[in-house]
């Protein structure tokens, strides 16, 4: 009787249907936050672009004189601080080629004390490569102003053909943390995102603190590498397919989970559920 009782087992659990009943589920989850992080993506894209179209940035380059400059330099502060005050941004500002800083708001106020080379800044060398209306996002760094971990949209501005500076904007990763957490509760079922490395960025169960720990920039002194009992992330892509998307059960140290991912940008998103 036992065994035809565990045959049963075996049967219900591998019958069209009923095997990975949850795997749809989380192959849904990832996919629904996906397109979110996507959408915010594509609003800050928007709101860059729309922004870096406003005359003033080309008239500040072909002013006849400093005073001119000046007029313009403090109308594109007050852009900026509009754009802050409908999205929140953490910091904004106006970079030319040599890595100067022609105007930055941090927040919502405008900064005095410009930057004299943002050349080391990850955004700075693809953001100068880009095409006119295009837009860079940045892999996750430390903002020397927000003092926290952000991710930056650069576009750049051109002038008769030549770019003469770029606009950039940071995003703080507390807000997509919250975008991903949003609707998620318990262990059970859970999302987390990771960065190209591995390493976890944001997780539905636990917070990831984003704040600036003294002088660290360094991602191994605030988020942990990925782990499924035993199996790290590189190896979870490996064992559900490759590529930028996939899903299947995994058995592992820690027991046996459906899981989907899929990767959005330098991010790539992981849900999980026990069974």
């Amino acid at each position: 009787m036992r065994i035809l009782a565990r045959l049963l087992t075996v049967a219900l659990l591998l019958a069209p249907g009923l095997a990975h009943a949850d795997l749809a589920a989380v192959e849904t989850l990832v996919a629904k936050k996906a397109a979110i992080i996507e959408m915010m993506h594509g609003k800050a894209r928007k709101a860059l672009v729309t922004a870096a179209q406003d005359e003033r940035y080309r008239e500040y380059f072909t002013a006849a004189s400093a005073d001119e400059r000046a007029r313009l330099k403090a109308e594109i502060d007050s852009i900026s601080l509009k754009v802050q005050a409908e999205f929140h941004v953490e910091e904004m500002c106006l970079i030319d080629p040599h890595g100067a800083e022609i105007s930055r708001i941090v927040k919502n106020a405008i900064a005095y004390d410009l930057a004299t080379n943002e050349t080391a800044n990850v955004f700075f060398t693809p953001g100068f490569a880009l095409r006119p209306r295009t837009v860079y996002i940045s892999p996750l760094y430390v903002s020397q102003d927000a003092n926290r971990w952000v991710l930056g949209y650069v576009t750049p501005i051109v002038v008769d053909g030549v770019t003469r500076a770029i606009l950039h904007y940071e995003h703080g990763l507390t807000i997509f943390q919250q975008a991903l957490d949003k609707d998620q509760s318990g262990d059970a079922r859970y999302i987390v995102a990771v960065d190209d490395d591995g390493r976890v960025i944001s997780d539905s169960r636990q917070p990831v603190a984003t704040e600036k720990k003294g002088d660290s920039e360094a991602t191994a002194d605030y988020f942990a590498p990925f782990a499924l009992g035993d199996v790290d992330f590189p190896q979870l892509k490996a064992r559900l397919g490759g590529g930028d998307k996939g899903a299947g059960a995994l058995t592992t140290a820690g027991g046996r989970y459906d899981v989907a991912y899929q990767t959005v940008g330098h991010w790539t998103l992981i849900a999980v559920d026990r069974l």
